[in-house]
């Protein structure tokens, strides 16, 4: 009997590698067309991926990466996570991490419904070209570079600007936004809700295009007003896309816009502007810290995985859907 198992398994397995064989030789011109990207994401993505040892090492500049010698700590013994302790015994890097995670969280609070308010109202109008044009103009700002939008900042809150006259009708003052530092995460938030707002639509305008038309009839039928369908049939059908969305928001938190940040803050908003990546810049590439630079991105890098794995697991267990 054991024989027999064992000669239908064998033949079974021929079946098995001759299919995967059959079906390989028709489709071998789509593997092939697959190569040219593999060897890219190899190249550009796995391969830098090996300079994370350089946070476990002493950086030489003579001997690069690979030869640099790992890292040692006072004694002079081998203590490959000492750049790691460095970091965690750093008062300064704990203020610039918290700085992030409360630009952040900003960003996430008043940023985040934007675009789920703008796509749900942008569903509801009928006029075709009016939608258009709203799309399009919201659209257009996430095409400006932040090197643009800070200067066009920079020069609308100068001192009696038109911006700033029109500030002190209002508030009875000027509010110079790049001097102070709670106007100036106001700023920040608010210009990242403008640049983004539109193009994050774009998700949530492809999930409604899914939710099918006879919900909408049927629910006209039974009576149910604008504002029902809305809460009803138009925020549940694109609850996955915005779960999914929430998830890769959440797991980057450790980020808060270093290209924003960098062309927009200055030293008079560094004791709440200045943040991790702008920190890092500064140390990794003016002040050539490579070594302490990678073990600080290690760490960021290894918050937004947990972060990842943290909210999906929410998502899913509050009935959501998650990336898995």
């Amino acid at each position: 009997m054991k024989q027999v198992s064992a000669k239908l398994d064998k033949e079974a397995k021929k079946v098995k590698w001759r299919k995967l064989g059959s079906y390989f030789k028709r489709n071998y011109i789509l593997y092939l067309m697959l190569i040219p990207a593999l060897v890219v994401i190899a190249v550009f993505k796995y391969y830098p991926m090996s300079g994370i040892q350089l946070a476990f090492k002493d950086w030489n500049p003579w001997e690069g990466i690979w030869g640099s010698d790992w890292a040692v700590n006072e004694a002079g013994k081998t203590d490959i996570f000492i750049h790691f302790k460095t970091l965690m015994s750093d008062q300064l890097f704990w203020t610039k991490f918290g700085n992030t995670i409360r630009i952040s969280l900003l960003k996430i609070l008043f940023g985040f419904p934007v675009p789920i308010i703008i796509s749900v109202f942008l569903n509801e109008m009928r006029w075709k070209t009016y939608k258009n044009v709203v799309q399009t103009i919201s659209y257009l700002p996430h095409f400006i570079s932040w090197v643009i939008i800070s200067g066009i900042l920079l020069t609308m809150t100068q001192a009696d600007s038109s911006f700033q006259l029109f500030l002190e009708k209002i508030f009875g003052k000027q509010i110079f936004f790049f001097s102070n530092n709670n106007s100036f995460l106001t700023i920040v938030v608010l210009s990242n809700i403008w640049k983004n707002c539109g193009w994050g639509t774009i998700i949530y305008l492809s999930a409604l295009q899914g939710i099918p038309v006879e919900n909408y009839e049927a629910a006209e039928v039974d009576g149910a007003s604008r504002w029902q369908k809305m809460g009803y049939i138009t925020i549940p059908g694109i609850m996955p896309a915005i779960c999914m969305r929430l998830i890769f928001t959440v797991s980057g938190i450790t980020s808060a816009g270093f290209d924003q940040i960098f062309n927009m803050y200055n030293t008079t908003v560094f004791e709440k502007g200045d943040v991790l990546e702008t920190y890092l810049y500064r140390n990794g590439i003016i002040g050539g810290q490579y070594d302490i630079s990678q073990a600080m991105g290690l760490f960021n890098s290894l918050i937004g995985l947990v972060l990842t794995f943290t909210a999906n697991k929410v998502v899913n267990h509050l009935g959501g859907e998650g990336i898995w």
